[in-house]
């Protein structure tokens, strides 16, 4: 009978070995895709498409529809998305920023002479000479410096993606590749599946079915809420009378896989512009109601719904994620940082349940049933 030394000593030469095969199969993936990260992005946003239509496509086919018509179906509903938000969404962010850009120096003009007087009432002084100068500075010489710079960055990006040979073939790849992809999803799982040991298929079949769990119900519906939410803020933002209340409303969608955080962006940014264009007054109440309303209906509708009760990332781990992905895969790096902090969670507890149980942690001489 093995002593509990042995025991422990081959539970850490298994784990040692698993670990070293996983950092170089990790370390092989992320060179070969920082390597090939230009080749890879559409085809990551290809899978990504049909990674989260592949369901819509299951539920079509519960009600008889061919599988080839539901996938064209879907296809073109995102490909018209998708022309829509370039031909319409984007001029009009455009057209926002540099409106904001021009009334920027006025707004700042309008700050200072509000501060003053609640300067002076509080501190029995007006705003030091250094302080209104450095503002007046900011205001008349390069307050609309960000904005324009901005502004052109985006044109740039969408003369870039439009503009180039090597963009227009990647524009025309996704949703053929996309089509492909739906068309075979459940075949490319099961040729997946078909690739591992027959010793470790159940186990491997079960830590795929969890990492979908989890990317399926946390991101795929936090997905949706952000999209939701960028939508309502910015039609909301726009009735109200808020400057750049479209750029808000694509900010606050972007941030909104980081639960809490794209909703307290939006919130800040518009009561900020607000505060600058209206002052204290009703504007600003109406921000804040309409931003009240739509959290309320998020708590008690949206996240409810679509999330629902599964297992979340945490937010710090998200932006982690996406900082190091960014950092390291540009673009790329954005669209596979999520599901890999995800894939990354299931590994991490599976690893620690699998400490847990075994006689290292025990201390007995049989591992804990």
């Amino acid at each position: 009978m093995n002593t509990n030394g042995e025991l422990d000593r081959d539970f850490i030469a298994k784990s040692v070995r698993r670990g070293i095969i996983i950092a170089v199969a990790a370390v092989v993936i992320l060179l070969l895709l920082w390597l090939l990260k230009s080749a890879l992005t559409p085809l990551a946003v290809a899978f990504v498409f049909a990674y989260f239509l592949d369901p819509l496509i299951d539920r079509f086919e519960a009600r008889r529809i061919p599988r080839r018509i539901a996938i064209l179906f879907l296809v073109a509903v995102s490909g018209i998305v998708a022309v829509a938000m370039a031909v319409f969404v984007v001029p009009k962010l455009l057209q926002e920023i540099a409106h904001l850009a021009a009334k920027l120096p006025g707004y700042l003009n309008g700050a200072i002479t509000a501060i003053n007087p609640w300067f002076e009432s509080w501190f029995g002084i007006a705003i030091p000479t250094s302080i209104r100068e450095g503002l007046e500075s900011f205001k008349s010489s390069g307050a609309s410096l960000p904005l324009e710079s901005l502004r052109r960055l985006i044109e740039q990006a969408v003369q870039g993606v439009t503009g180039t040979l090597g963009s227009a073939i990647a524009l025309l790849v996704i949703p053929v590749i996309t089509y492909y992809a739906l068309l075979e999803f459940d075949n490319i799982k099961a040729w997946f599946l078909g690739l591992v040991p027959v010793e470790y298929r159940e186990a491997v079949d079960a830590t795929l079915s969890m990492i979908d769990d989890l990317v399926s119900g946390f991101i795929r519906g936090q997905l949706i809420v952000a999209v939701l939410l960028g939508i309502l803020y910015a039609v909301g933002f726009s009735v109200i009378g808020i400057d750049m209340a479209i750029g808000i409303g694509m900010i606050a969608g972007m941030l909104g896989i980081i639960p809490y955080v794209g909703s307290a962006v939006a919130l800040a940014l518009a009561a900020g512009l607000c505060l600058l264009q209206y002052g204290v007054g009703l504007q600003l109440l109406f921000v804040v109601g309409w931003y009240a309303l739509v959290q309320t209906l998020e708590g008690l509708f949206l996240t409810p719904r679509i999330v629902g009760q599964s297992v979340g990332i945490h937010p710090v781990a998200v932006i982690v994620g996406l900082l190091i992905g960014g950092d390291l895969l540009g673009f790329l790096g954005l669209i596979v940082a999520v599901p890999a902090t995800a894939i990354i969670q299931v590994f991490v507890a599976e690893l620690l349940e699998t400490y847990r149980s075994s006689t290292l942690y025990s201390g007995s001489t049989e591992p804990p049933g």
